[in-house]
């Protein structure tokens, strides 16, 4: 079967009429392409830096001390808290990526706080009833902090040295009544660039969290990004994997028939019975899940369908004139199986791809949500809707989740769709 043969032709313009599975494949090959590009879309280092005249590009040379930077620290600086201290100092300037969390990167929300005229402090949330605002170094620690009781200081006033935080003034009711040292005439009135935490999961549109963040503290876009790239990575090892086993195998089977043919199916039936659920918890209890183990372990249960349905186009083709013809000619059975029976076994290979990737995602993200899939550290979308199973008010992590889940889902079905309508033998024979 050629490409630009008009049968072949005839089949692509019969899938293109399925407006909703053409769209679906061209919005996923687009999202497909744009994961492609990772850290350069979302993640927490900069694409382009210039401190003091040098140019730097952390997303490709990874990690650089914050000592090379010129600051007082060995880490990695947090680069969003940097990017403002460079502005401060006139050092330079920085380009995040457009979103600028990376999937397993735990944040800290600290939006800024500002006072109102009657000199309360707010955050976004309104009047900062208890809590408390501090200033920051550019690796992420406290520099300088104060309680806040009903919008105003009350309580210690800290300064961190080397970690370690010492209380130097005590505030009552906005005012400064103790100061240790007695001499120090530091003005300890909160100023500068100043900021509060909000405790996690928090709701969008906090500290540049566009759906806001998780249980523990990861930025929601960032891990359904990371979650379709993890999904997209486990199609790339599953799908050959599956395919090559169930077609070699299936092929196999409705070409040479007999005592192969009827062995194989007993040991298909016998694996076929093996409950997949308790296998997979199982193995979950003796090897790390890894998701190259868990790809794998879905392989070994999930070539018998497509197998069986290969067994059953090859055994037509192989009563085929031509493939007796072949072995009239002395061609090997390798070459016949590679030559005819496959070629021609297309529609199936074809019309099952999509929704064999439809039982890879819903499969991983049900191991994930039960808690026998990958490590909560991995982003994961079963992951999430665990998470949202467990927080029902923070309806920020369920709705993106299921719109990215469920969208997905019908997207690969209708391409599924349409490859049937441009399969169809009714269709093509008229």
């Amino acid at each position: 079967m050629s490409l630009f043969d008009p049968s072949t032709l005839q089949r692509f313009a019969r899938f293109r009429q399925n407006r909703m599975g053409w769209w679906s494949l061209l919005t996923l090959l687009t999202i497909s392409a744009l994961a492609l590009l990772g850290p350069l879309l979302v993640g927490n280092r900069p694409l382009v830096l210039k401190v003091d005249g040098a140019y730097r590009f952390p997303v490709f040379a990874g990690f650089i001390s914050g000592r090379d930077l010129g600051l007082k620290i060995e880490g990695e600086p947090n680069y969003r808290l940097l990017a403002e201290e460079l502005k401060r100092n006139e050092r330079g300037w920085l380009v995040m990526p457009p979103v600028p969390f990376a999937p397993a990167e735990v944040c800290e929300v600290m939006p800024e706080v500002s006072r109102d005229a009657e000199g309360r402090w707010h955050d976004p949330r309104g009047i900062i009833a208890e809590g408390r605002i501090f200033t920051l170094n550019a690796d992420g620690t406290r520099r300088q902090t104060w309680t806040i009781i009903a919008g105003r200081p009350h309580g210690d006033a800290r300064l961190f040295t080397e970690g370690t935080g010492i209380a130097r003034a005590k505030i009552a009711d906005g005012k400064v009544v103790l100061r240790a040292p007695a001499t120090d005439r530091t003005d300890w009135e909160p100023q500068g660039s100043l900021r509060t935490q909000v405790p996690s999961p928090c709701p969008p549109g906090l500290d540049g969290h566009w759906l806001g963040t998780d249980e523990s503290g990861h930025d929601i876009v960032a891990r359904l990004f990371g979650g379709f790239r993890l999904l997209l990575l486990s199609a790339l090892i599953y799908l050959p994997c599956a395919y090559g086993i169930g077609l070699v195998l299936g092929a196999a089977m409705g070409y040479f028939g007999g005592w192969f043919d009827m062995v194989s199916q007993r040991a298909m039936e016998i694996w076929s019975n093996i409950p997949f659920l308790y296998a997979i918890i199982f193995l979950a209890s003796l090897l790390e899940p890894t998701l190259a183990v868990l790809v794998l372990i879905l392989v070994a249960f999930s070539w018998i369908g497509l197998a069986q349905q290969l067994r059953a186009s090859a055994y037509q083709v192989s009563a085929r004139d031509y493939v007796t013809a072949s072995r009239a000619l002395g061609a090997s059975h390798a070459r016949i199986i590679w030559s005819h029976i496959l070629p021609n076994c297309t529609t199936v290979i074809l019309t099952t791809l999509p929704f064999s990737l439809h039982g890879l995602v819903f499969s991983l993200s049900a191991l994930d949500y039960l808690g026998f899939g990958l490590p909560p550290t991995e982003p994961s979308w079963g992951e999430l809707l665990h998470q949202a199973k467990e927080n029902w008010a923070a309806w920020w992590i369920l709705g993106p989740t299921l719109f990215c889940l469920v969208g997905t889902m019908v997207m690969i079905n209708s391409i599924g769709e349409a490859l049937q309508d441009a399969f169809d033998v009714r269709r093509t024979q008229k």
